[in-house]
């Protein structure tokens, strides 16, 4: 709105009045805003170039894969140039990943979160960013090379089994699939941005994709939904690959058989009716039995999440509780009298036909209904009901006065705790905006 005023009245901006030397720490600050912003925007972008091309080498490294089992492990040309563009994609691949690190360490520079005045390969290994590239690296340039093809042969239950070396190859890309799914899940929540970074700096908090990956289990039953088909389907082409060479033997050669051991197995059913056949199959099995033991436990902890009541309903429910309560009570009052009554009715009239006219003041039957059974029970149910006790001593009040003092009580310690986080709140903003400036930036 400055900038739109002062550009209205024919004056300067506010970022050029910073740069013309008007406030030389406002404008420094104001200037590693724009530069967070401008690399938070680059990151973004080279993040999603990176997933498309991950993903993409992968599912050629499968096609040919697939393409050569069909044709009986025997390569042609098709097969090579299928494998010389996946080298390509990965070769542009690593270009990318090299380039998201470079920002990623700039963003660290700009926060001032690294080693001021070491040099560039130190600072960079001090940072913490160094074993994220090399795993990332690792897991990127494992893919079929061209030309490059040998046949590996493993021991079964009864026979052994051939393998091509791309089948390895194409199961282990599979990996990139669980690498990139928290960043695809921050990409699609959007919590990974310069205004989310500054309030985790601010926090001491480092809003990496394992922070936003539990933030959206815990949020976002659909995150786990989308966990769990990845798992299966990832984990159902694996069974297939290690399986299918066993021959006529098994069948688990067929996707939905494959799928259907997976989801027994990750639900601890195990029928029995089919099962893996060689060592890889087994440990494959292995690592989605122990891989449904950590879903299903996010799973418990979504659902109880879901199940607990907010304060609001809460308070809703209780003041439901109190109207259905209090009908209830109409209800025991309406039973006590109608009993009492009876009772009065009833030692009237035997008092008349016993001694042939109504009873004298004195001898009234209502000194001898609360002997009755049905009225003390019905007179006991209703003073229950009201919190009083059997004598007709009323607790009710003691106990709301109970309740607020308890009330008042964590009501002032709770503006302490605030009271103490405002005052830490404004030394750190004091401390991270506006440490280290002269007396007229302060002001301003």
């Amino acid at each position: 709105g400055e900038n739109r005023r002062g550009a209205a009245r024919g004056g300067v901006s506010m970022s050029k009045r910073f740069q013309q030397g008007v406030d030389p720490d406002a404008a420094s600050i104001f200037n590693r805003g724009e530069e967070l912003q401008r690399l938070d925007s680059q990151r973004q972008t080279v993040n999603i170039v990176i997933i498309v091309l991950a993903i993409a080498g992968m599912v050629l490294g499968i096609l040919e894969n697939e393409l050569l089992w069909h044709n009986r492990n025997i390569p042609v040309l098709s097969f090579q140039l299928i494998k010389l563009l996946n080298s390509v994609l990965t070769i542009v691949l690593f270009y990318y990943v090299l380039r998201y690190y470079s920002i990623e360490f700039e963003l660290l520079e700009v926060s001032g979160k690294t080693v001021m005045g070491a040099p560039y390969l130190q600072a960079f290994v001090l940072s913490g960013l160094l074993w994220p590239f090399i795993t990332e690296a690792c897991i990127i340039l494992v893919h079929p090379l061209p030309f490059v093809n040998y046949i590996v042969h493993i021991w079964g239950l009864d026979t052994y089994c051939a393998y091509s070396s791309d089948a390895f190859v194409s199961v282990f890309m599979l990996l990139r699939l669980y690498y990139y799914t928290p960043r695809i899940i921050a990409e699609v929540s959007g919590l990974k941005n310069e205004k989310t970074r500054l309030i985790g700096l601010m926090n001491n908090v480092d809003l990496s994709y394992h922070f936003i990956l539990k933030a959206m289990l815990r949020d976002s039953l659909l995150t786990l939904l989308f966990l769990f088909v990845v798992s299966v389907i990832t984990m159902s082409y694996a069974m297939i690959v290690f399986e299918r060479p066993v021959g006529p033997d098994t069948n688990l050669d067929l996707f939905e058989n494959s799928v259907w051991l997976i989801i027994i197995t990750m639900t601890t059913v195990g029928y029995g009716d089919t099962y893996p056949k060689t060592p890889s199959g087994r440990y494959v099995a292995i690592f989605a039995a122990l891989l449904a033991v950590v879903l299903v436990a996010l799973a418990v902890g979504a659902v109880t999440d879901r199940l607990t009541l907010t304060r609001d309903e809460s308070k809703v429910l209780e003041f439901i509780d109190n109207i259905r309560n209090k009908q209830e009570r109409k209800v025991a009052a309406a039973r006590m009298l109608q009993n009492g009554w009876r009772a009065y009715v009833k030692e009237r009239e035997m008092y008349e036909k016993k001694h042939g006219f109504p009873p004298p003041e004195q001898d009234r039957p209502q000194n001898r209904i609360l002997n009755q059974p049905r009225y003390y029970k019905a007179a006991l149910d209703y003073a229950q009901m009201r919190g009083e006790s059997v004598n007709g001593i009323s607790t009710d009040v003691a106990l709301t006065v109970t309740e607020n003092a308890v009330s008042i009580k964590r009501i002032n310690s709770n503006l302490e705790d605030l009271d103490k986080k405002l005052a830490e709140m404004h030394n750190m903003i004091k401390t991270a905006v506006l440490g280290g400036a002269s007396t007229k930036s302060t002001r301003w």
